[in-house]
């Protein structure tokens, strides 16, 4: 097995050199198929981390279905995960590091209210491959609704709903107002896909209700990570009662 975790031990009080911790992040990739970087306030959040344990992260960037099979192997712990039944039988997880919004996003003359899963009766609805939003929907993909399964690119996604591919575009992200997702998402249209106009940025809606909010963690598998959950529960314990992590990722507004 590959080095995880230097020395799986708190870190003496006089905080020798820092212990080297895997962390699998998902990757994000743009309509060309070049890996997006890590967002600045996802960096500066993990740089909290790094100080609060005394540890350097080794961030190793995977598309989420090979990333959740690498973490069921050992290889790290998984930077924002959300719980199902599923994973629970598998992984241990932190406390919620933050949470996400999954907002639905539609074609502009598409449009329908959306008040409780029923509502995706009979439509397809595009995810990111691998992605799990909870044990309702995942027990309603492909009975209640069909799910078409995308690749990371956010940018490729929405051009894939405005050409008709799918009805609905399932979004997850920190904000928690419809208009500030849509300005997201027309700028993602406007930095990470080869071609947009304002007809693209208008040819979406994203719906006022959110489908879920879905808190993430940090997780992993096997007791050899105890110790590291351990510390990581009080760094996001502190973090949160010092208000330091929502100042960190409201630092993109």
């Amino acid at each position: 097995m590959a080095l995880l975790l230097a020395s799986p031990a708190p870190m003496a009080a006089d905080g020798g050199q820092n212990d080297r911790l895997v962390l699998l992040v998902r990757e994000l990739r743009n309509e060309a198929g070049d890996i997006v970087p890590i967002r600045d306030e996802i960096r500066q959040l993990l740089n909290f981390f790094e100080r609060e344990l005394q540890v350097k992260f080794e961030i190793r960037r995977y598309p989420w279905t090979r990333l959740l099979n690498n973490a069921r192997n050992g290889e790290g712990i998984v930077f924002g995960l959300s719980k199902n039944r599923e994973r629970l039988q598998v992984f241990q997880f932190s406390e919620a590091i933050y949470a996400n919004y999954v907002w639905l996003v539609t074609r502009s003359d598409a449009s329908f209210t959306y008040n409780s899963m029923l509502d995706l009766k009979g439509k397809t609805v595009g995810v990111v491959r691998g992605t799990s939003y909870g044990d309702d929907f995942d027990s309603q993909r492909n009975v209640l609704f069909q799910v078409e399964e995308d690749t990371s690119s956010n940018g490729a996604r929405l051009k894939k709903l405005l050409n008709k591919r799918m009805d609905v575009m399932a979004f997850g992200d920190r904000r928690s107002q419809a208009d500030e997702v849509t300005q997201l998402l027309q700028r993602i249209l406007r930095n990470e896909t080869s071609q947009s106009d304002k007809s693209m940025e208008q040819g979406f809606k994203v719906l006022p209700k959110p489908m879920l909010i879905d808190e993430l963690h940090f997780a992993a598998v096997g007791p050899y990570y105890d110790e590291a959950i351990r510390r990581l529960n009080t760094a996001i314990l502190h973090g949160k009662r010092s208000g330091e992590i929502s100042r960190i990722l409201i630092s993109d507004r």
